[in-house]
Formats: C-alpha cells, sequence, structure tokens
C-alpha cells in the first residue's frame, strides 16, 4: 500500500510519501541491488529496478539506500564514485563489509526473510591446513592493519591500497559457495605476491595479508587450501545475512522515537531524507521518503521522521542517504515524490520489494483512486480506479468500462460513468467492472458554494453543442458542477442560444454574444464567439497579402513572391546553406474550430522534405507539428495535412482559438544557380461538421453526407417560403421548385 500525505500550517508544508508491505505475502521478498552490480557505479532507482526485473521477479517498489562516494579513484584510475560506504549484501553476495559502530546500522535480511536494524558487527578468520590463521575484519574496504583484508571481483579491479602486503589470490573450491557466514574453502591460484595494488581476477578473490598477517599470505602456495569463516553479531546475537543495506543514524527502536540529531552532522537540520523501518517483527516492512529544500515541502529532522514514521505504525527505522538521493519509486505510478535535483538521481544502491507471482495481465480487483469522495450540491464526478491481478499488483491506472450506480437520495448516475450530485448527505457509490464490485461512501454538500464558468471566452462554429463547463472549489480542490443547475440566457439569441435549464449553447449566427449562468442569485458570464464555416474547405488568409507575411529563406536568394487567389508562387535562386529552410511567418488565429490544417503545395523542383507548423492552443505554448508524407511528387499538388486532434484535445473549448505563428518549409540542398517555383496553391483549414460533396453529386440539400428525406423536406420549406437553411437549388438550374423534390426522389428511389 502506498500512501501520500500532506501536512501543513499556515506556509509551513511537509509531503511525505510511503509504501507499507505485507511480508507475509508468499510472493514478496526484499532485495538490494548495487548500481551496475558492481560497487562502484551511479545508476537510477528507476532503472535497477527495471533493469533487474524480469517474469517472475519483478521489482515493483524501491528507495535509495546507503550513502555512496562522490568522488574518487584508484591508482589505476578506475572510477570509485557510487560505493556504498557501509556494509553491502545483495542476494547473498558480499559487495562491502566493514564494522563501523558509531556511524553506521545495517538493515539486514536474514536466509529466512527475519529483519533486523542494528549496528551489526563483522569479522572472520582465514586457516590454512597446518592451522595457521590471520584475522578478518573488512571485505572490500580499504585494508586492517595487521590483518587479512579479502577483495572480490565485485571491487575496483585490483586492491589499490596505501600500504604493501602480500597478496595471494585464490577461487572458492569446488563444492563450497562464498557465503555471508560460516566456513567456506578456498583454494590458492597464484604466487604470494608484495604489492599495495594487486590485480583482482574476474571470479577470483584477492588475501591482502598487512603487517604481521603478511606471514600468513606469505607462507601460501598455489593449490593450497585455506578455510574462511565469517561472522556477523549484535550484542551477542548471530545473523547469516542475505540482504544488507547500511544507513544512519537509527531513529527508532521498539515504538521509541530515539535521541538521534546528534549521530551524524545533518541530522538536527531540516533535510529531504529517507528512512527504511518495519513493524509487528518485521512482517510489515516500510519504506519511507520525505521532500525537502522547497515550498513545497520543508523536509524533517532525523527526530521528526521517526515521529511520522511512528504515527504511519512503523516500529524500528534507519535513516538512509537523503537529500537529493531520497526518491520513492513504484513501478505502475511512477516516482512518487519530488527530488529535490528536480529529477531523479543516479545513486549507489537501491532497496526493494520484489514480486515472485506469475506475470498475469487479467484484473482481479479494482478500487477507487481517490481517497475520499466528496461533491458539492450539483457537483459532477467522474471516478478513475485502479485495476489489480488476482495477486494484488497494480496492474492497470485507467480501468476503462466501470459502471457506477447508486441510490436516489445522493444523486444520479449520468452515463453509467459520472455521478451527479441533486441529492444531499451520504451513501454508497458502487462501481461494478464485469462481475467484480466495490463500493465506497460518497458525501454530497447540502448545497454549492460560489460557482464560476471556467473559461472567460470561447469560440463556437453554430454546429456543435456545448454544456458550459462550471466550476466550484471544494476543500481546495477544484470539481466540475453540472451545468442543469444554474439559470440561463443568453443576451442575444440571434447570435448564440443557450438551453434555460440545461446551460447547452449552440451558435446561430456569426458576431458575439453573453451567456450568464445564476445560482442562489450569483452570477458568472462566457462571452460566445460564433464562427460559422461556410465551406468544407475554407482559405486561413483569404485573398492573400503577402506584404503581411514573413519569409525567410536559407539556402536560397532573390526570391520573388506573387499573390495568386487565396495561395501565392515563391520563385528562388539555388545557393548552398548547410540547413537549408524556407520559412513562412503570421501570427493569426485559425477561424472557427477547424478539424485540419492543409496546405496544398506544387513543389516544382525544388528539394522539399516536409512541412513544421508552428501552432498553438488559446493560452498554450507552441507546438511544432512536422508532417512528412511518404513521397512528394516534384510538378504536382501536394497535400501535407495536420489534424487537430493529433496535438491537441479538440473536446476542450478552451483550447480555442487556434493559433498559427508559422509554416517551415523543409528542404534538401539546391543546386546553386538553378531556378526554382513553388506554387503554394491554398493555405487552408477543413471542417467535417460541413460535408464535402464531390462534383456530379447532386439531391444532398442540407449539405449533411446523404440524400433522404430530409433534403426533400427542407426543399419543400424553401418553395412554401418557411426558414432553411443550405444549398436547396439541388439541380442547379437555378430556381427552387418542385423539380428539384423530384429529383431528390428519384435518387432516394434509385431512379437517378
Amino acid at each position: 500500500m502506498q500512501t501520500s500525505l500532506w501536512f501543513h500550517s499556515g506556509t509551513s508544508n511537509l509531503r511525505v510519501f510511503y509504501t507499507e508491505m505485507d511480508m507475509t505475502n508468499p510472493y514478496l521478498s526484499l532485495r538490494g541491488v548495487c548500481a551496475k552490480d558492481m560497487l562502484a557505479g551511479n545508476e537510477r532507482i528507476s532503472a535497477m529496478a527495471e533493469r533487474k526485473s524480469a517474469p517472475g521477479q519483478r521489482y515493483f517498489i524501491g528507495v535509495n539506500a546507503d550513502f555512496f562516494a562522490t568522488s574518487g579513484s584508484t591508482v589505476r584510475g578506475v572510477s570509485q564514485i557510487g560505493s556504498p560506504v557501509g556494509s553491502t549484501v545483495v542476494d547473498g553476495q558480499i559487495f562491502r563489509a566493514r564494522t563501523n559502530v558509531t556511524s553506521y546500522k545495517n538493515f539486514i535480511v536474514d536466509n529466512d526473510g527475519k529483519v533486523y536494524i542494528n549496528p551489526f558487527t563483522f569479522a572472520g578468520t582465514v586457516k590454512d591446513a597446518s592451522g595457521n590463521s590471520a584475522a578478518i575484519s573488512v571485505l572490500n574496504a580499504g585494508y586492517s592493519k595487521n590483518k587479512v583484508t579479502i577483495y572480490n571481483d565485485r571491487y575496483y579491479g585490483s586492491t589499490s591500497q596505501g600500504a604493501k602486503a602480500t597478496c595471494v589470490t585464490a577461487k572458492v573450491a569446488d563444492g563450497y559457495k562464498f557465503t555471508t557466514t560460516g566456513d567456506v574453502k578456498l583454494v590458492v591460484t597464484g604466487e604470494p605476491v608484495d604489492t599495495a595494488d594487486a590485480t583482482i581476477p574476474d571470479g577470483e578473490l584477492v588475501l591482502f595479508g598487512h603487517g604481521t598477517a603478511a606471514s600468513f599470505t606469505k607462507a601460501l602456495k598455489p593449490g593450497d587450501e585455506v578455510t574462511v569463516n565469517l561472522t556477523w553479531t549484535y550484542n551477542g546475537v548471530s545473523v547469516n545475512p542475505y540482504q544488507i543495506i547500511s544507513g544512519n543514524p537509527k531513529i527508532l527502536a521498539d515504538g521509541v522515537t530515539l535521541d538521534s540529531e546528534a549521530d551524524r552532522g545533518d541530522a538536527n537540520t531540516l533535510q529531504p531524507r529517507a528512512a527504511v523501518g518495519y513493524s509487528h517483527g518485521g512482517d510489515k516492512v516500510y519504506f519511507f521518503v520525505v521532500d525537502g529544500r522547497s515550498t513545497l515541502s520543508s523536509g524533517v529532522r532525523t527526530t521528526a521522521l521517526a515521529d511520522v514514521m511512528r504515527y504511519a505504525g512503523v516500529t524500528d527505522a534507519m535513516n538512509v542517504d537523503g537529500g537529493g538521493s531520497a526518491v520513492l519509486y513504484t513501478s505502475t505510478l511512477g516516482i512518487r515524490n519530488k527530488p529535490s535535483d528536480g529529477s531523479e538521481r543516479a545513486d549507489g544502491n537501491g532497496f526493494y520489494c520484489v514480486s515472485s507471482a506469475p506475470d498475469d495481465d487479467v484484473i482481479a480487483e479494482i478500487r477507487f483512486v481517490d481517497y475520499k469522495l466528496n461533491t458539492p450540491k450539483y457537483g459532477l464526478y467522474t471516478p478513475k480506479f485502479y485495476g489489480y491481478n488476482q495477486y494484488g499488483m497494480l496492474i492497470d491506472q485507467d480501468v476503462k468500462g466501470v459502471t457506477l450506480s447508486c441510490p436516489e437520495g445522493i444523486g444520479h448516475i449520468k452515463n453509467d460513468t459520472t455521478f451527479f450530485g441533486d441529492g444531499e448527505g451520504k451513501d454508497l457509490l458502487t462501481a461494478t467492472y464485469g462481475n467484480i464490485t466495490v463500493s465506497k461512501e460518497m458525501f454530497v454538500g447540502a448545497s454549492v458554494d460560489a460557482v464560476s464558468i471556467k473559461y472567460d471566452s470561447i469560440v463556437t462554429d453554430g454546429y456543435r453543442e456545448y454544456p458550459v463547463d462550471v466550476e466550484s472549489v471544494v476543500m481546495e480542490t477544484v470539481m466540475p458542477i453540472d451545468p442543469s443547475a444554474l439559470e440561463w440566457v443568453s443576451t442575444n439569441p440571434d447570435v448564440c442560444q443557450v438551453g434555460a435549464n440545461t446551460g447547452a449553447v449552440k451558435g446561430v449566427a456569426d458576431g458575439e454574444a453573453l451567456i450568464i449562468g445564476t445560482l442562489n442569485g450569483r452570477s458568472d458570464t462566457l462571452k460566445v464567439i460564433v464562427q460559422k464555416p461556410t465551406a468544407h474547405v475554407m482559405p486561413i488568409d483569404p485573398g492573400i497579402d503577402v506584404s503581411t507575411w514573413k519569409f525567410t529563406q536559407a539556402g536560397g536568394k532573390d526570391a520573388v513572391i506573387t499573390a495568386d487567389g487565396d495561395g501565392f508562387t515563391y520563385e528562388y535562386t539555388g545557393s548552398s546553406s548547410r540547413a537549408p529552410k524556407l520559412t513562412l511567418s503570421k501570427d493569426f488565429d485559425l477561424w472557427s474550430l477547424p478539424d485540419t490544417l492543409r496546405v496544398r503545395l506544387n513543389p516544382g523542383e525544388a528539394p522539399v522534405k516536409n512541412l513544421v507548423f508552428g501552432l498553438r492552443t488559446n493560452g498554450g505554448g507552441i507546438s511544432y507539428q512536422t508532417i512528412t508524407p511518404e513521397t512528394i511528387t516534384p510538378d504536382a499538388e501536394n497535400y501535407f495535412d495536420v489534424p487537430m486532434n493529433s496535438w491537441m484535445d479538440t473536446e476542450v473549448m478552451g483550447n480555442y482559438p487556434v493559433h498559427l505563428s508559422s509554416i517551415q518549409v523543409g528542404m534538401g540542398s539546391s543546386t546553386t544557380g538553378k531556378q526554382y517555383k513553388m506554387q503554394f496553391k491554398g493555405l487552408e483549414t477543413v471542417y467535417n461538421c460541413i460535408k464535402d460533396t464531390p462534383a456530379g453529386i447532386t439531391g444532398d440539400a442540407n449539405g449533411d453526407g446523404v440524400v433522404d428525406v430530409t433534403d426533400a423536406n427542407l426543399v419543400i420549406n424553401a418553395i412554401l417560403g418557411k426558414p432553411s437553411e443550405g444549398v436547396t437549388d439541388v439541380n442547379g438550374d437555378g430556381v427552387v421548385d418542385v423539380s428539384d423534390i423530384n429529383l431528390i426522389i428519384n435518387i432516394i428511389l434509385g431512379k437517378q
């Protein structure tokens, strides 16, 4: 379960994100990851999860882990950046083992899945066949004076230490595995060498005997067997680690907030932080991240972090790397918090909850996305739903096909998917998906506070019916209000009409009108601009005046531009350029609600590659749309079409009018000195609300693309002098009479 919390008081804010994992679930386990699967290296927490995930092994929840090295390299120039500072074990393999009781604590998952948070002591011995032995206190972490240090191939490729030692290479003996505890036999593979920088062969280890321990490694020779025994203990308790991450300080113990603010330099300052913890003896494990260093969230001290974790039910917890590293990852919902760097940082290692459940994309459970369901009187609420498979894995963030039902006392359902709060009080809102149902309590307020119309003005076309977008603020959340809750009036019904009890607006004729909505004595106003298309295809700049356009070209010179009806001809002399192109610039709004922007271009012999349109929605930023046809035919008319719904939401009325700022013609290299002629035959908008009746097709009196009885009725009304709209002279003889009706009837009957 992932939870997001917002604590606020005045101008102070704190954002907290955490997950609670039920580790009694047989499919779940905790696993660490080192970046690049090496001790050194940086990798985003999300990238580690994606790289390691596979069917039956999904790293679906993750948090950053230990503090890591941010600088340094070996004497051979190998980077040490990204190396976790504390002990690190991944799937039973030791990446680093050290004892630093003062500074670093360990979150350990043992071979049985039991978890611990404490400063464990790592120790060991290495013994030869004659009974000679030496002590071990670190692995892949510097060296220990007068002891043997072990390095494996997860290290930096060589020992790279600041003091010489007697080094020998070795490998794990057949039938053994190098485990985190207990005895393991090694076979020496090389002669002893006195060096500070011994090479670590792939798949092997180096025994680095320093000071008095050098006599132990110096006596070894190839083929000798030695036995390594390792232990991890705390207060006399031994564990067999399978996963270890480290951090500092420990902030919670047995449900008590610890006095941890002197344990590290930044512990008593407000910082972004991350932490891991558990409760119920480890049956529940938690990953926590608190944002900081912004107005969104101030950050916390380590004691406050512990208090928040106690609030969530955690009993034992450890602080891990914070600052810009603090990130909570989920495979389906992505990064939950806002890292203080502005984006996800590449870290040294991470800690994950992993699911071994089979992959399954069948939805077995749905849940409301919203934690609480509240709406004001007359509010509209269209819930979203998460979908889970039979193993509880979130597989769909927006389940489609869910239908709603509710008691009439609180409201009604519109179009099966939207709740309309025309009732009052509390009752259950029920969602059904196939044979799956889920219910949640819905609260409808007794009244609605002040409402407002979403937009100051809109453009409409006289064909589309638009229910006015009305809003109200509920608990700092903007919610839509059904326009039928208001009373409506138009100041100019000849231009724009509105349903008095529905709030549905429809344009009548070109012009402007004000639509006024009133609820509980309070009113708001919407300006409606009606722009009716008069044809299926209309020029965007009728009778174009080329002097009002700006033309810039690279790869051509001596341009001559001549207007030609609603288009123009562009002639130029070819010249060399690194990025040949022609740009046409003019700022203006496209008429009405176009479905397509079109340029009809005969390139002649000009090397045209594509067209790039600079467009933006009302109040939006520029969006560049590149149109590259599969083929561009020289000396022929080519169409370059930009469907509006390919780059904007055409259902949102506030997006209109659409603004055009430029048309760029991408070109290949022209031949220097050659004359070129491009004909822009049309710069046009296309309107699907007006049908394109092909030449020679008659009878479609109302322009709806179908010849039927409605066309006959339109002609009859025209003959009788009743109101009619459209092209009624269907036979083209210049007179609207019974011959037009006869033609339509014959077409319907298939005789024409």
